[in-house]
């Protein structure tokens, strides 16, 4: 069962909800203890010898940070900025000495780095960008200044986490989700809308899926929390499909008309269902994993046997998770879905020139 579905359940008792109140009250008194340490100095964040953009959320669930930093960094590439990448390695599998570099060694599995950090190290290899898991990122920023000597320091999902210090604070807020007033695990935010106050730049990701009256709703929203707060939208668009044993690239629109079935474990598994389906795939079945699963050969086994030969269309963060040796269970006709972030308006100049003026 999901954190979701759990969630639900317990709150569907009044009991069941007050209990998911007090846990939630607890939760955010012990965010706000911690940075009110930090606060008042009482415990120190550190500061390495290069800036740090930092990309992060208040809220649970997926926002696209992956992607933008996977973006961020080939952006920062075009314009002669060398970046190092630091990542928790959320739901490693095993562990290894930390920090370490993903993709060297035994560490290129998944199972060292988690499937997040294995993805960017996928997407950026060959721009010899480095990616470092550690779930102590201080430690992760001073191993890549040290041994990489980057202009910029990227950070995928650290908001909340203070014993970094950072120059840019890049908050993502995906406009397609209800967020509501309620902190996890009562309900899906990790903050209030007020720690908005620590942000640097907000970005609005997923806007191809809200109403505008929704996204009125979310720009006020961030404008009450911090009036003078940068706010960029951005949407999720296809680039193309891609053929996960031979590698071959497939326009978008190569199974317009065509019956399919997906394959997913992320968090917001709805917005590539409904762009699969926008691009007139016709999804016979949707199999939806809880967020981070990491695939078996008994998953796809099953899958391959319920898919009546029909196209499986996965993501690139669900392929780096499936096992070795998976060609044996599943062996034709399974597609990646590739993706990009688009900015709306000028909000691409926007960003860039954020990145570019903290990593001068």
């Amino acid at each position: 069962m999901s954190l979701e579905k759990t969630r639900d359940s317990i709150g569907a008792s009044a009991p069941g909800r007050f209990l998911l109140l007090m846990l939630s009250g607890l939760y955010l008194l012990a965010v706000r203890f911690r940075e009110a340490l930090y606060s008042a100095g009482i415990l120190a964040g550190k500061k390495v010898s290069r800036p740090v953009i930092c990309f992060g959320n208040i809220s649970a669930g997926g926002t696209g940070k992956t992607s933008t930093v996977i973006m961020a960094a080939a952006e920062l590439k075009k314009m002669k900025k060398s970046a190092a990448i630091i990542m928790r390695g959320y739901k490693r599998k095993r562990k290894t000495g930390s920090p370490f570099l993903v993709g060297t060694g035994e560490n290129s599995s998944s199972d060292f780095s988690g499937d997040e950090a294995a993805l960017v190290h996928t997407a950026l290899k060959e721009q010899d960008i480095p990616v470092i898991v550690d779930p102590d990122r201080a430690k992760a920023a001073a191993f890549a200044v040290e041994k990489f000597n980057p202009d910029v320091i990227l950070m995928d999902d650290g908001f909340q986490h203070f014993s970094l210090e950072r120059d840019l604070n890049v908050v993502l807020i995906n406009a397609s989700a209800g967020h509501g007033e309620s902190i996890i695990p009562l309900g899906n935010l990790r903050e209030p809308f007020s720690a908005l106050k620590r942000a640097h730049l907000a970005m609005l990701t997923h806007c191809e899926n809200a109403s505008e009256k929704k996204l009125d709703e979310l720009r006020e929203r961030i404008k009450k929390a911090n009036p003078e707060l940068p706010v960029v939208e951005s949407m999720h668009v296809p680039e193309c499909f891609l053929d996960a044993l031979s590698r071959k690239r497939f326009d978008v629109y190569s199974f317009k008309g065509a019956d399919a079935v997906s394959l997913s474990a992320i968090g917001d598994p709805a917005s590539f269902e409904n762009m699969l389906s926008g691009l007139g795939v016709k999804l016979k079945k949707a199999w939806r994993f809880a967020d981070h699963h990491e695939f078996t050969l008994e998953d796809l086994k099953a899958v391959e046997d319920l898919r009546e030969g029909l196209p499986l269309i996965t993501t690139y963060k669900d392929f780096v998770r499936f096992p070795r040796n998976w060609e044996k269970v599943i062996s034709s006709k399974l597609y990646i879905f590739s993706i990009k972030v688009s900015f709306l308006s000028n909000g691409y100049k926007i960003f860039l020139k954020k990145l570019m003026e903290t990593a001068k």
